[in-house]
């Protein structure tokens, strides 16, 4: 672990055509819906709340908690000793000084784990607020999330910088592995995001509804021959197509057909903060009727200099609770889609 560090601080292919149906017509009037009514919240952060000042929070599953007399609780996972470190820092609440993200990196250059190992760096090497993320939770508070590495050391460092009013909440993680907070190679991480879903913040208590509009319209995934597809419409209602793509021979010499198939279901969804459930009538009892922790957010895009691209992210569990490769052995990973067009606001 990283015990021996002084805190000192000074001061986020293919590209697919795939046509819709028309979607079905707007839902009835809905009634106000209360946490209690969302059916399979799976997965979830599990086990006792706990205090970092008036943050509270719940700790990652198995992991250990100290509370140290400087302010800064800190977090274990337990890993093999060789892929230690494996931390996460909760410091105090400090003022705001200007941008989140350049804040972020100067507090991570300024702790001694950045002195002794080497600059705070983006996966690329270049200047580390490259990697920002920007969102809003779902009790409406903003965030600025940086990603980058240690130098050579191998370690991955993520910091989170949580708006609260004119003070910035900084979470920073230390990690070598999968099997803690993800590595150089993976950011999506399913330890960490059940850590941000389940932070409460002071003044921050209410559902935001800023997710729920921000969802709204065609996000995408692709990898290799393979697509997926959500739209989530303003009247309610979600479309969902996959997308698989093969090449066969042709009778006519020199030529292959390229071959599609696809399958789609449809149904209601409603958000309320940072939840989003579904209901699929025509999925499989897994998908039927599900609610997942999401975040949506805006990172500068390799593909258009000084634009966006808009990010959502969903924690899944897998169909049959077992480890999915890149995350944690909790059988708990994260989806990656990006948005097609601009995102309502």
């Amino acid at each position: 672990m990283i015990k021996s560090m002084s805190l000192r601080v000074h001061g986020s292919a293919m590209s697919y055509a795939i046509a819709f149906l028309a979607l079905a017509v707007a839902l009835d009037a809905r009634s106000q819906a209360t946490t209690g009514r969302f059916a399979g919240v799976t997965p979830r952060p599990k086990g006792p709340i706990r205090a970092h000042g008036a943050i509270h929070y719940v700790a990652p599953a198995g992991w250990t908690v100290r509370n140290g007399t400087d302010g800064v609780t800190t977090l274990a996972g337990r890993v093999p000793r060789n892929e230690l470190p494996c931390e996460i820092w909760m410091l105090p609440p400090m003022p705001i000084q200007g941008d989140l993200a350049t804040q972020g990196a100067a507090l991570v250059a300024g702790l001694a784990a950045a002195k002794k190992f080497g600059p705070f760096r983006d996966d690329h090497g270049g200047d580390v607020r490259r990697s920002r993320e920007e969102g809003v939770s779902g009790t409406g508070w903003e965030y600025t999330d940086l990603w980058g590495q240690l130098g050579s050391s191998g370690i991955t460092v993520r910091v989170l910088m949580a708006r609260m009013e004119n003070q910035v909440l900084p979470i920073v993680g230390y990690s070598r592995s999968w099997n803690c907070l993800g590595n150089q190679s993976v950011r999506e991480n399913d330890v960490w995001a059940l850590l941000f879903h389940s932070l409460q913040l002071p003044g921050h208590d209410q559902d935001s509804p800023q997710l729920a509009r921000q969802l709204i319209g065609t996000w995408s995934s692709t990898s290799g021959s393979a697509g997926n597809t959500q739209y989530f419409s303003q009247n309610g209602r979600f479309g969902s197509v996959a997308l698989y793509q093969s090449y066969e021979a042709s009778t006519t010499p020199g030529m292959v057909w390229e071959v599609n198939r696809s399958w789609q279901g449809d149904g209601p969804y409603e958000v309320h903060g940072d939840r989003l459930r579904t209901q699929n009538a025509k999925g499989s009892e897994t998908e039927r009727d599900v609610t997942r922790f999401f975040s949506i957010v805006r990172t500068p895009s390799e593909s258009k200099p000084g634009g966006f691209d808009w990010v959502l992210r969903m924690v899944e569990r897998s169909w049959d609770g077992g480890q999915t490769f890149g995350f944690s052995t909790s059988g708990n990973f994260v989806t990656h889609m990006t948005r097609e067009g601009r995102a309502p606001r």
